[in-house]
């Protein structure tokens, strides 16, 4: 009688398109609604130029939030402050803001500490920051060089934290200690924090870092700050602008995650159940898994059975890499099933070639 429920509940959950099952839930019945009290918040977006980032922006500042917004990249950060501008509410109640700070996450300590006095000094403190800014990784293991380990630390994990924490001392939060008035940090995380992904060594061992941080953060700073951890899978953004490593063996473009639309969420979708998790109960919305199915499947699968996933990633391991050499997309089952035949066939070829020497 109890596994009855621990089925029917798991059974759901596999069914379910695109986040966890409370997430789910939660966007569908109360998310719209809940989204009401971050009318007058104000919120730092790291990573926000392009992609989530941009997606959070937009979404943020029509929800009545004063946003600042980071990036790299100047001028597309002037492209999102106009998108921002241009969607306004339609019932106009809200007199909120956006403002541009440039910066890199991986500068030096002293920059970083003026760029974060910078940002408090917009609106007269930060109620949430949003730590987006990441770069990713598509290689073979033995294929890239360990400094491409080194950078991706810096950016996926390192700068965050030192960001987190300066904002955290710069701003007292810990002061504060009203439990109606937290400190609020969510993190963009990635389900290659849940399982390393083949071909994703290294970006999944900073997520892994970058998730590991910020969960024993929440737990030693629980009185006065809220710290959220979605975690997205495949998304239909410039992914590859932003991919250090590219194996000489893959084949440009093809094998993005941003080419598959049938596996691929939009980042438009994927803000909206971030900021859906962002003002759902606590309780529920420390981690998140956001993206489509197989991935989500895949998810559970390692949450519960996890030595039946790493069964799994074994094989699909093996046909992921076989799908990247071949130039497929590496989230879709037929790119696998398709590469498998391919390699089935050229090793057939290569045995009658053999045998015609012979």
């Amino acid at each position: 009688m109890i596994a009855f429920p621990f089925v029917f509940i798991l059974a759901a959950a596999l069914v379910v398109p695109d986040a966890n099952l409370s997430l789910y839930l939660f966007d569908k019945v109360f998310a719209k609604k809940a989204a009401s009290s971050l009318e007058g918040k104000r919120i730092w977006i790291t990573g926000a130029s392009s992609g989530i980032g941009a997606e959070l922006a937009k979404q943020l500042h029509g929800h009545g939030a004063n946003i600042i917004i980071s990036g790299r990249r100047q001028e597309e950060l002037q492209k999102v402050q106009s998108a921002c501008k241009q969607n306004k509410n339609p019932q106009g109640k809200f007199d909120q803001h956006i403002s541009i700070l440039p910066f890199d996450v991986t500068d030096s300590d002293e920059n970083l500490s003026l760029v974060v006095k910078q940002a408090l000094s917009y609106y007269d403190g930060l109620d949430i920051l949003i730590l987006n800014a990441g770069a990713g990784q598509r290689s073979l293991s033995l294929d890239e060089s360990y400094d491409t380990t080194r950078k991706l630390m810096d950016i996926n994990c390192i700068g965050p934290v030192r960001l987190a924490l300066e904002t955290m001392k710069q701003g007292k939060w810990e002061t504060s200690k009203d439990s109606q008035n937290k400190g609020h940090i969510i993190a963009t995380s990635s389900v290659a924090a849940k399982m390393a992904l083949p071909l994703a060594a290294s970006y999944s061992s900073s997520k892994f870092a970058l998730h590991g941080f910020f969960t024993s953060l929440r737990s030693e700073c629980s009185e006065w700050l809220r710290i959220d951890l979605p975690c997205p899978g495949p998304i239909a953004t410039s992914f590859q602008d932003n991919v250090l490593t590219e194996s000489k063996t893959g084949n440009d473009g093809e094998n993005d995650s941003s080419s598959s639309a049938e596996v691929s969420m939009s980042p438009a979708r994927c803000a909206k159940l971030i900021i859906s998790g962002m003002v759902g109960p606590t309780f529920l919305m420390q981690e998140t898994w956001i993206s489509k199915q197989p991935t989500l499947a895949f998810l559970y699968i390692n949450q519960f059975f996890p030595k039946l996933n790493n069964f799994l990633l074994g094989i699909v391991g093996s046909l992921r890499i076989k799908a990247f050499r071949a130039g497929l997309p590496l989230y879709e089952v037929k790119s696998w099933i398709k590469a498998a035949k391919m390699d089935k066939e050229k090793k057939k070829d290569a045995v009658d070639n053999s045998k015609i020497e012979l």
